[in-house]
């Protein structure tokens, strides 16, 4: 075919200009005095359609055919888009001929005045708030979709892009998401609900994205709720409809309780939200019977399908060879199996990863073969949940005995996977690990498996092949057996994640172990109902990942449903260990409870002869006296005699801070001093500027506090609040601020004071874990006595009584008894001993949150 014959392929003018307008096709802008004109996908093609004809009559007939190629709508959709040119353009810019069509009536010139105003240039990543890739994979034959997604995004608070499996909403939704933040100030955010399956985990879900938690009793929804209100963000929740009714209260009650959050939803069935604006997702558009070649190769379907045949190794003969008739005849062969696929993106990349093996002919003859669901049905409607079906069946059956067995087991994995775990969950005895990792890649070939988006080493099944294959599994007569393996080839995943713990560099550790927080959930849910020996192997190595989260109230809730499986024929050393779990998911919120996990677990690793458990059992039980007390000094005693140099220098650094904790009870200041300052030096050291650093420097600061060095106490703090500032929240940001409002107040620096508490404020907007200014209360309490609010004062001293009485802390250290000692001084000159009680009551009976938000008030 002769190219200059086709008219599809005459290329506009550049630049088209009317009045104060400027439009570019090609770009897809129009433009009023340099700004941008928002202006839907369909109403933009009518525009170009008439302005490129001005003063001619364009027939209805002709615009149908130019912007709804392919597709059957009402003849009123003309009608519509042109109202809403007229409403951006002017009311004499088109004009009607009744019965016939439309003529753009103003004067046109070709040219530009200027260069198109396109988008501002992305910044860099650490300058826009949020989770989104700095580059996300192309989108291909979405852009009309993506306009029109925009411009909802601008006016509507809650969008849910609605449309069958694999149809591709997940891809668009993270373009437009892309393309929006640099508008948002809070940024935008992603939440993959993929890995959920209980519906309560979905606001403490998308709390811990957004870098908060609800606090323990705390509604996680008015949490989030609260936490949201003030913002100005884009928050995308992708994969949502098999949480559809949880997600609906979710959105609608965010949507009612914010001003400016802009929620983007994707799922398969609509939300039926009060606030939802439904944009629907068609499959991608196909290639009309009888077109040309140009016509069919500008398809959105075709364009997917050349991409994805490149990137697998095979491409189209039209997209590289120069013998036109060739590439002509595979066009409409490729037409032909696009129009069979229906346009959907999952079943045509599905589709292109086959052509190496099998070649376009061989592919267009199998589809009859292999996909005929995916064609419509003569006795039923077509279902597009069936399509996607048979497309994946189709898939399945392509596979090797040996490749089915791992695709369906990878249905265990509740999110993404390293290959090495992978091979050690799914293994046995007639599937060697190294067969699983092949079988894998061969996976990743076919594209049933592909990269995970957030960390480039591990890999995921998508969802919707996830769920296929969990169908596949569940007809497994050894799906039980998979799960319970899936279970314990976890434990020891975990195993290690424990041991490289104390020597890894803490950020190395982190970007290897934490994405594993949902395969650990789902293995100790799976091994909680069946396998309990197995369940408290899990948990006993999971502590340093709550940790590292700052989700111990998670552990804590865990060892309360472990706690009464526990069996004393298990090995000692699972059961040592698992009380040292117990010990850190306790640590510092209740020292009770962790003094008595720590005992045992010290005579248990004391049974075993292993040194280093009972080392750190016996420091976490000194630690948790958290003032000089016998029991402490005998336990501190036996860590130093089974202390080795040689150990790593976290562990060294646990023993230097307990004992510098109780010599600074003890008054011993010039140890304390020398043992904070080697903690800090041994952090710098291994470049652990995060939470364990800010704890050494929050200590030594109130170290110095205690010895009555207060200028000193306050540069240390300021020294080190500009690295604290510098990075992401952290609990452990309060221990610092905290040290630093008491010793602020003793200087009788209160202007200051108020600042601090301003700034705890600010960064607690990022948390829900209130307890973690517990100890805090009474410097609290002292600075609103000093301002005047006794009442609130009063309130605050009787609460903090209260959560040192929950957290199992008899005695306050010197510099929380130094603030309550001279806050009682102070309230005793503003009203009476019985007033006081009262008050003190009223705080007593307070939640420790309601007791932070009180403590918040006026401090600003």
């Amino acid at each position: 075919m002769n190219s200059r014959s086709d008219p599809e392929v005459s290329a506009p003018p550049t630049c088209l200009r009317f009045d104060d307008f400027e439009l570019w096709p090609a770009e897809r802008q129009l433009l009023r005095q340099g700004e941008p004109v928002a202006l839907t996908a369909r109403a933009f093609g009518v525009l170009v359609a008439l302005v490129e004809r001005a003063g001619q009559l364009v027939s209805k007939d002709e615009l149908m055919q130019r912007v709804w190629a392919g597709l059957i709508v009402e003849d009123n959709n003309i009608a519509v888009h042109v109202a809403q040119l007229r409403k951006a353009l002017g009311p004499r810019a088109i004009a009607t001929i009744a019965g016939c069509g439309y003529r753009f009536a103003l004067p046109v010139q070709a040219g530009a005045l200027a260069a198109p105003k396109l988008p501002a240039t992305r910044p860099p990543s650490d300058e826009l708030p949020g989770n989104l890739p700095a580059r996300p994979a192309p989108l291909i034959g979405r852009e009309a979709e993506l306009l029109d997604l925009l411009a909802l995004l601008a006016t509507q608070p809650l969008v849910t892009v609605c449309g069958e499996a694999g149809v591709g909403k997940t891809h668009l939704a993270m373009t437009a998401a892309v393309q929006r933040q640099p508008q948002q100030r809070d940024g935008a955010w992603w939440v993959d609900l993929a890995p959920l399956s209980d519906p309560a985990q979905l606001a403490p879900t998308i709390a811990r994205t957004l870098g908060f938690k609800p606090a323990e009793g705390e509604d996680p929804l008015a949490a989030l709720a609260r936490r949201l209100r003030p913002v100005q963000m884009l928050l995308v929740l992708d994969n949502a409809e098999h949480l559809a009714e949880a997600v609906s209260a979710l959105a609608a009650a965010l949507v009612a309780a914010t001003r400016a959050l802009s929620l983007l939803v994707t799922s398969q069935v609509p939300l039926r939200a009060p606030s939802e604006q439904l944009f629907r997702l068609a499959p991608l558009a196909l290639p009309p019977e009888g077109c040309s070649a140009a016509q069919a190769r500008s398809s959105g379907a075709m364009q997917l399908l050349a991409a994805r045949a490149g990137s697998a190794g095979r491409p189209l003969a039209w997209t590289h060879s120069h013998d036109s008739a060739a590439s002509d005849a595979e066009v409409q062969l490729a037409a032909q199996v696009c129009r069979e696929l229906d346009g959907n993106a999952l079943a045509i990349e599905l589709a292109a990863a086959r052509l190496p093996a099998l070649g376009l002919a061989g592919l267009a003859g199998r589809l009859h073969q292999r996909l005929g669901l995916l064609g419509p049905g003569t006795a039923t409607p077509r279902s597009r949940r069936n399509a996607l079906d048979a497309a994946l069946d189709w898939s399945h059956g392509l596979l090797s005995e040996t490749e089915q067995q791992v695709f369906r087991r990878l249905a265990v994995f509740p999110g993404a996977f390293e290959l090495d775990t992978a091979a050690l969950c799914l293994a046995d005895a007639q599937l060697p690990p190294e067969r699983v990792v092949e079988a894998i890649l061969d996976l990743v070939d076919r594209s049933l498996v592909g990269l995970d988006r957030a960390h480039a080493a591990r890999y995921r099944l998508l969802e919707t092949t996830r769920l296929y294959a969990q169908a596949r599994l569940a007809a497994d007569p050894q799906a039980d057996e998979a799960r319970r393996g899936f279970a314990r080839g976890l434990s020891q995943v975990l195993a290690v994640a424990y041991d490289a713990h104390w020597g890894d560099p803490p950020k190395a550790w982190r970007e290897r172990w934490l994405p594993e927080i949902d395969n650990l959930r789902a293995a100790l849910d799976e091994a909680t109902a069946h396998d309990a020996e197995t369940a408290a192997a899990l948990f006993a190595n999971a502590w340093p990942l709550w940790e590292a989260l700052s989700l111990l109230s998670e552990g804590r809730q865990r060892s309360e449903q472990l706690l009464p499986l526990l069996d004393g024929t298990w090995p000692a050393a699972l059961r040592a260990r698992f009380w040292e779990s117990v010990v850190h998911c306790h640590t510092v919120e209740y020292p009770q409870r962790t003094r008595e996990a720590a005992t045992k677990a010290a005579a248990l690793y004391r049974q075993l002869g292993d040194t280093r458990g009972e080392y750190l059992a016996c420091v976490d039980l000194a630690f948790n006296w958290r003032v000089d007390h016998p029991e402490a000094r005998a336990a501190l005693a036996r860590a130093k005699a089974l202390e080795q140099p040689a150990w790593p220098a976290r562990l060294q650094a646990r023993r230097r801070i307990t004992e510098a904790t109780l010599a600074t009870d003890s008054g011993d200041f010039a140890l304390a001093r020398e043992l904070f300052a080697s903690v800090v030096a041994l952090r710098e050291r291994d470049g652990d500027v995060g939470d364990a650093l800010t704890r050494a420097v929050a200590n030594l600061a109130d170290l110095e506090r205690a010895a009555g060095r207060l200028d000193e106490a306050v540069r240390l703090a300021n020294q080190f609040l500009p690295r604290l500032r510098a990075r992401q929240p952290s609990l452990d940001d309060f221990n610092l601020l905290g040290n630093l409002l008491g010793v602020l107040l003793a200087q009788g620096n209160v202007a200051r004071a108020r600042e601090v508490v301003a700034e705890c404020q600010q960064r607690m907007r990022h948390f829900a874990e209130d307890s973690c200014m517990w100890c805090t209360l009474d410097a609290f309490a002292l600075l609103h006595a000093l301002d005047g609010r006794t009442r609130i004062a009063a309130q605050l001293a009787g609460a903090a009584d209260r959560a040192y009485h929950d957290h199992g802390q008899d005695k306050r250290q010197p510099n929380e008894a130094a603030d309550r000692a001279r806050l009682d001084r102070v309230l005793a000159t503003q009203a009476g001993e019985t007033q006081l009680s009262a008050w003190r009551a009223e705080g007593w009976a307070m939640a420790t949150g309601d007791a932070l938000q009180l403590a918040f008030t006026g401090a600003d």
